[in-house]
């Protein structure tokens, strides 16, 4: 896989046009449509649905893991530096099943 493909981020930012290469292959599918879907799942950009919730509840849980790390002697930072990358995690695997179910929706689509 070519170094640019692993640093070109899709739509979604936290999965790199290298897995979603890899992903499709990885279904058997001819090469030229293989070309299409990987163009269509690069652009993919699922729905955003409340907001302003998940961002509350991110900077309670952020703040309150730096408190966590400072109660037990620990820097503050470190505590939400681990939130953080908590975060990071968790939305990198709702970006990839959301990229998979993608996939499977166009798949589903062009076999009817």
């Amino acid at each position: 896989m070519p170094w640019p493909d692993r640093l070109t981020p899709t739509a979604v930012w936290l999965v790199s046009r290298a897995w979603v290469v890899d992903e499709v292959a990885s279904r058997g599918i001819d090469p030229q449509r293989q070309a299409v879907l990987v163009d269509e799942l690069v652009v993919y950009e699922p729905p955003r649905l409340h907001g302003f919730r998940n961002t509350v509840i991110f900077w309670l849980v952020v703040f309150a893991a730096a408190a966590l790390a400072g109660a037990i002697g620990l820097p503050r930072w470190a505590g939400f530096a681990v939130a953080v990358l908590l975060f990071i995690w968790v939305a990198r695997e709702l970006a990839v099943r959301t990229l998979r179910w993608r996939l499977d929706q166009l798949l589903t689509d062009t076999q009817r």
